[in-house]
């Protein structure tokens, strides 16, 4: 049996019929996927952005903290920073005080060539300690005036092991004025144990 060309037109649009089904289905099926990605793709950003904001929400406090307990710090350092300087400045009263009543007191230099000098050079300090040893007050010894206060760079070079010469030369002093600056700062750590 021949076909006829009206039985191939109707195959033909059968094909074409079944074949025009199937597409749509298969675009619409790749569309929900990729609707499917998309959508995963915008909750993924959206809950990406609700971390960022919770991280930055918790940066904030923990900065905002901190800067509180600065300020608290401050507002304590602030005040004891001020009764420290009111204790400076009634010591210093005192000390002033203090030297007002007190003789003068001779520097290591001038005590050296005291010592060194005829007797008609000494000063009257001086020969009153030789006439009346005995007599003599018990000096106190001041906080804030120790030997080692006073010089420091001297003592901080010593301690770096330093001979009483270089020490001597880079102060531009003599060498027995650094010794008995270090014999009288002995002699006062000794008094005060």
């Amino acid at each position: 049996m021949v076909m006829q060309p009206v039985l191939y037109v109707i195959l033909l649009g059968l094909v074409m019929i079944v074949y025009a089904r199937f597409i749509p289905k298969e675009q619409t099926t790749a569309s929900s996927a990729n609707a499917t990605v998309v959508q995963e793709i915008e909750d993924t950003i959206e809950h990406f952005a609700a971390e960022m904001d919770e991280q930055n929400q918790a940066m904030l406090d923990l900065f905002s903290k901190t800067k509180q307990d600065y300020e608290v710090e401050l507002a304590k350092l602030a005040g004891r920073l001020e009764t420290l300087e009111r204790q400076k400045h009634e010591l210093s009263k005192e000390l002033t005080t203090l030297h007002v009543n007190q003789p003068p007191v001779l520097s290591p230099a001038e005590m050296l060539s005291a010592l060194n000098a005829p007797n008609h050079d000494i000063p009257a300090t001086v020969n009153v300690i030789e006439s009346a040893p005995d007599l003599l007050p018990e000096e106190p010894v001041y906080v804030g005036l120790s030997m080692k206060s006073r010089y420091s760079e001297l003592f901080t070079l010593h301690d770096q092991g330093k001979s009483v010469e270089a020490i001597a030369k880079k102060l531009s002093m003599n060498k027995g004025e650094v010794s008995l600056i270090l014999q009288l700062s002995r002699q006062e750590e000794r008094t005060r144990v």
